[in-house]
């Protein structure tokens, strides 16, 4: 190729300009206007061997002597590498770390927002990892320091988080039921003589964990509305989940203990339990995202999860969505949602206890 001639970036991207620039250089044109002299019955092909001699020609002087890989065309691309292009196109961050709440144990938990996190990914084009923290004060401090960029998590553990971070909602779970928010239920054993609230005076009480909004700050204002304190009861102890909480009160270890609506429903009607009181309506459980994560990020991430129909069109893959406090999918969530359940908590100083370690569990 001409010493002279210089492709530019737009000229490789256009290849019809380049053809144009290569016509008209000096260098170049009398070796076309040769070309066209032969009659059309020798060169029956003229015009596509010309047009493949300018690239041959194009391509010697841009090859810089390497090995040129072999693209099989008829193979359609994968999923990964789709994804690979598209990461660099949209200049994603390379993980974004999403954590959860503990409800029913590890294991099935993971089940539950693997699914989640996959159409997460379908939507916004980002990467997600699932990561488990053994602790609610474990979890909490993730998020709080930016180790996790997600969380799905209740309103005690957001309005703990957010203390020292700039922790923001994103979404709040809507219930089967089409609620945007949940309740706490008080379950006793079936053959227990409890019916009361007032009746769990001189008790034995479980609880989820010391950040568990069903499984603890919500029993708290019930009891705190009877008129019963922690002091009123013979012992109380954190079992670190709903689902053991539960298997406390199966296996006479606690009289009573506080369970999310969804899971108490399913056991009473099992005959497992019996319920004893159900609390208000709360704000319930939701996404809440670090401030450290970009704004075009967590916007891309609440439309998606408000346009996630659990019930419809996102139902295949999905792990019992239907046990969630999130069966119906999310609407957009604000902090002033979760300021009528702030009142309760600073009255009763559930944030402080937290803080100082009062049995503190995951």
């Amino acid at each position: 190729m001409p010493d002279h001639f210089q492709i530019s970036e737009n000229s490789l991207t256009d290849p019809f300009q380049t053809i144009v620039v290569l016509l008209t250089d000096p260098a170049v044109s009398w070796k076309f206007t040769k070309l066209m002299s032969f009659s059309r019955q020798k060169f029956r092909y003229g015009i596509p061997m010309i047009l493949m001699l300018i690239f041959l020609f194009l391509l010697e002087g841009c090859w810089d002597g390497q090995e040129i890989p072999l693209v099989d065309l008829s193979v359609p691309a994968s999923n990964d590498e789709i994804q690979a292009v598209t990461s660099k196109l949209t200049d994603q961050h390379e993980e974004w770390r999403f954590g959860f709440d503990l409800r029913n144990g590890p294991k099935e938990d993971a089940l539950q927002y693997r699914p989640l996190l996959k159409y997460l990914e379908r939507r916004t084009h980002q990467r997600f990892s699932l990561v488990f923290s053994n602790s609610a004060g474990q979890l909490i401090s993730d998020l709080s320091r930016g180790r996790l960029h997600f969380a799905a998590i209740g309103a005690a553990s957001y309005l703990i988080a957010r203390h020292g971070a700039p922790i923001l909602p994103l979404v709040r779970g809507v219930n089967a039921e089409g609620e945007a928010g949940y309740r706490a239920v008080l379950v006793v054993h079936p053959g227990s003589s409890l019916h009361r609230l007032q009746d769990l005076k001189g008790k034995r009480l479980a609880f989820g964990s010391v950040a568990s909004t069903q499984g603890y700050w919500i029993p708290r204002i019930m009891l705190h509305r009877v008129g019963l304190t922690l002091q009123d009861l013979e012992s109380f102890y954190f079992t670190g989940s709903h689902r053991a909480c539960a298997e406390a009160v199966i296996t006479h270890q606690a009289d009573a203990c506080g369970l999310q609506d969804t899971l108490a429903y399913k056991l009473v009607a099992s005959g497992r339990l019996r319920k004893l009181a159900v609390s208000d309506l709360f704000p319930s459980s939701g996404i809440f995202a670090h401030g450290s994560v970009p704004a075009q990020v967590r916007q891309g991430v609440r439309q998606a999860l408000i346009a996630f129909d659990p019930q419809g069109k996102d139902r295949a893959g999905l792990y019992h969505w239907e046990a969630t406090e999130m069966a119906g999918g999310f609407i957009a969530a604000t902090e002033a949602d979760y300021e009528p359940f702030r009142f309760w908590v600073e009255q009763l100083g559930l944030i402080g206890e937290f803080i100082h370690g009062a049995g503190a569990g995951p």
